[in-house]
């Protein structure tokens, strides 16, 4: 399967997108301007790598975000759209413990670092919920709001190497099949 097959498969198309609640005005920009939908590998690299710098700032609205800074930048908007899962609960403490040590570096703080309390939510009380966790980033201070956008341009830029190289193994492995294929053809013959 070419690389760029394997992308459109992978990535929602515009009628997908269409069909996302709060998603809809974008399936229907996109539709008419392909070069923001293309799976051209520059195109889904810049992508991936702005929707995972977006989506490591912790915003609620991190998708649209994606898709508008994709939009700006001239990149395929369905891996930048797609890149925002990448930051997920699960990723959420490797990422902010390198923003956390980027932070630390570019101030210049030095010292162990003390462990913020535990994060107490009330369950019983979802509106309580925004308070806890404000209160509980505003503890992690200066460090983490100064390294989640390095983190960000780190982990895009390194995302953006990841599948450009990919990409191109996948499109270089493809090329040498086919030419196998080929051979053993006409050897046949």
């Amino acid at each position: 399967m070419t690389a760029s097959r394997l992308a459109r498969r992978l990535l929602p198309s515009p009628e997908a997108l269409e069909q996302t609640k709060g998603l809809k005005w974008l399936g229907h920009y996109l539709r008419e301007r392909p070069w923001l939908w293309v799976a051209h590998r520059r195109r889904v690299a810049l992508g991936a790598a702005l929707g995972l710098a977006v989506g490591v700032i912790p915003l609620p609205t991190q998708m649209l975000l994606a898709a508008v800074v994709a939009i700006v930048c001239r990149a395929n908007v369905a891996a930048a759209i797609a890149a925002t899962w990448l930051t997920n609960p699960l990723t959420l403490v490797p990422i902010w413990t390198l923003a956390i040590f980027l932070g630390r570096q570019v101030l210049g703080i030095h010292g162990p670092i003390s462990a913020p309390k535990e994060l107490a939510l009330d369950w019983g009380d979802p509106a309580s919920w925004w308070h806890a966790l404000s209160q509980w980033i505003s503890e992690l201070g200066a460090p983490l709001l100064a390294g989640l956008p390095l983190a960000g341009a780190l982990l895009g830029a390194m995302l953006y190497l990841i599948v450009y190289v990919g990409w191109w193994a996948v499109i270089r492995f493809e090329r040498r099949r086919r030419l196998r294929e080929r051979a053993l053809r006409h050897a046949r013959h």
